[in-house]
């Protein structure tokens, strides 16, 4: 009972959750995806990934604001396959981008792919992974 009315406070006083680890963000994106996204770079917009030259997005990419990730102590990363946008139901975990090891900076600060119902097509799946080919720093994609 106890747990149960911290958890009722926190959502009552709107204060953001820190979600240590992807795989327990992506436990509970699966169990809860009805969370506040926010879009930073809608699709088309640029992006530099902390580098100085940026690049245009083929999806929306944006934020979880209501949950922190540790590793940068901001909302954990989004990135919603192309063909849906942040107004489609249940948009759920369906792979991940993470920095690769020898950005140390950067680890941790992993992106959560999220797709309606966990349905995308092998068009998003190419996009994705052809975006992200081409960016250095980043390991490969990581579908479910």
């Amino acid at each position: 009972m106890k747990l149960l009315l911290e958890a009722w406070r926190k959502f009552a006083v709107d204060e953001p959750s820190v979600v240590p680890t992807r795989e327990e963000m992506v436990d509970f994106l699966t169990q809860t995806p009805h969370q506040e996204i926010h879009i930073d770079n809608p699709k088309g917009s640029k992006k530099g990934f902390g580098r100085t030259e940026k690049v245009a997005l083929p999806f929306d990419y944006g934020e979880y604001p209501g949950i922190i990730n540790p590793a940068d102590n901001m909302g954990w990363d989004l990135i919603i396959v192309p063909s849906a946008t942040k107004d489609d139901e249940l948009l759920m975990p369906v792979g991940h981008v993470e920095y690769q090891k020898d950005r140390r900076d950067k680890l941790g600060n992993d992106k959560i792919i999220v797709a309606p119902s966990q349905q995308y097509s092998e068009e998003d799946r190419s996009i994705i992974d052809d975006f992200f080919s081409n960016l250095q720093g980043f390991e490969s994609v990581r579908w479910y």
